[in-house]
């Protein structure tokens, strides 16, 4: 008698995959966190007093970096298409993982010299980005079976959780006793995992996808009842690049200006409010529905852009800290939402040959708000340095992200209910058709 062989999960290139993800969040921590600490304190000793000339110059360059950044990764999609049709996916992931890889080689041998070269090294990364998310945004659908996807996406969302909750209090607290240099080279030994891991993942099936944006942009005009959904996505995705990213800038040049600079305090915070989080997620996954929606979505962008208000107000300790554990604890939820439906709605309208169509449309939109919120903070920086120095245009644009964010949640709520709508309009019709058949 043969034994039924069992389909294994978590096999290697399953692993592969939520190793990969993980990885590439560390490297994204020391940017987002670090890179950009390091670039605001430039030119000064925080601890000995702010140079509001030099501060202001130092936003000017975190604005332009971004700005580079997400304009590199937002056009690279158009390319990149046409290419995953035929390539294997987790080649691009692999590719992705080397400049990644080449980005924080550059940025630990540079040393200080890295403020000369940021828009280079924005271009780099920019490049990395393109090849490592393209490759690996379309990967787990040829490596995962429909059946086990919910369950590895769990997994894989516990695991990234647990990324935000290690690496940035540890990550910290070794910039601030060994110092930059150490933590660069830190994060080298983590591309090099990265790489590693990129070269195991091998996909089971490859889907036959078509790419061809102009035609699908032509499709979604001349079906514009049926695709109201799909382009609230859109909109949606525009207002949080506007709002997401930006925030999560604002937020590291606040804490520094704030606390003096202290990396380790910076990594506390966001290690100690992502443990908060999980509590959220636990609620969300609970007792979330589509008619539900606004529920959750109400009270987080009323009570975040209330605490950004608050920081406009009063900058201090307190404000800065309720903004972070308050956009922290309760930003998962949008996220959630706006991630599951993302891909969710392209198969829901049967429009699953055009995922790749949808998924460069969705980067250009979420490229745009990216671009936008970035430019904010590079005038914020010209117009303040023009001023002699201060924060007055920073908070205008923390205010102009705040409204962006309001914008992000509404947007969501008007596309559940344009769904929901849809879905009840479908209904109603195959009602009255399975009538007309019994009738006949």
């Amino acid at each position: 008698m043969t034994k039924r062989k069992k389909c294994k999960i978590f096999d290697l290139s399953a692993i592969s995959i939520i190793a990969c993800n993980c990885l590439q969040a560390v490297i994204c921590i020391f940017v987002d966190l670090f890179l950009i600490s390091r670039i605001f304190k430039n030119g000064f000793d925080i601890s000995q007093g702010i140079d509001k000339l030099q501060m202001s110059k130092n936003i000017v360059d975190i604005g332009m970096f971004y700005a580079i950044f997400y304009l590199v990764l937002s056009s690279g999609y158009a390319f990149t298409g046409y290419a995953l049709r035929k390539i294997n996916k987790s080649i691009f992931v692999s590719i992705g993982s080397v400049l990644l890889t080449g980005v924080v080689a550059m940025i630990y041998f540079m040393g200080d010299k890295i403020f000369d070269f940021i828009p280079l090294i924005a271009v780099c990364y920019g490049f990395g980005f393109t090849f490592f998310s393209s490759g690996f945004n379309n990967l787990t659908s040829e490596t995962i079976s429909s059946k086990h996807q919910v369950r590895f996406f769990a997994v894989n969302r516990i695991m990234f959780q647990l990324t935000y909750i290690i690496f940035p209090v540890v990550l910290g607290f070794v910039v601030t006793k060994a110092g930059f240099a150490v933590l660069a080279l830190i994060i080298l030994a983590v591309c090099a995992a990265l790489i590693t891991f990129s070269f195991l993942i091998r996909p089971k099936q490859h889907y036959e996808l078509s790419f061809n944006v102009a035609k699908f942009v032509k499709k979604l005009r001349e079906k514009k009842e049926e695709t109201k959904p799909l382009k609230s996505m859109y909109w949606s995705l525009f207002f949080r690049g506007a709002s997401y990213d930006c925030f999560t800038t604002l937020t590291t040049i606040f804490v520094a200006f704030v606390f003096a600079g202290s990396d380790s305090t910076l990594g506390t915070l966001q290690s100690v409010f992502t443990v908060c989080s999980l509590i959220t997620m636990f609620f969300y996954l609970r007792y979330y529905r589509k008619k539900r929606a606004t529920g959750f979505i109400a009270p987080t962008i009323a009570l975040v852009f209330a605490a950004v208000i608050g920081i406009i107000c009063a900058t201090n300790k307190i404000t800065i800290i309720l903004f972070y554990a308050v956009y922290v604890i309760l930003n998962v939820i949008l996220m959630s939402i706006s991630d599951s439906r993302k891909a969710g709605v392209v198969r829901m309208l049967s429009l699953h040959s055009h995922i790749l169509d949808s998924n460069a449309v969705a980067e250009f939109y979420l490229g745009a708000g990216r671009i936008t919120s970035s430019v904010v903070l590079l005038l914020a920086g010209v117009f303040d340095g023009l001023l002699g120095g201060g924060m007055l245009f920073l908070k205008l644009a923390l205010g102009f992200v705040g409204v962006m964010y309001i914008c992000f949640g509404l947007s969501i709520i008007i596309m559940e209910k344009r769904l929901i709508k849809q879905d009840e309009d479908f209904k109603k019709v195959h009602i009255a058709e399975n009538i007309e058949k019994t009738e006949d």
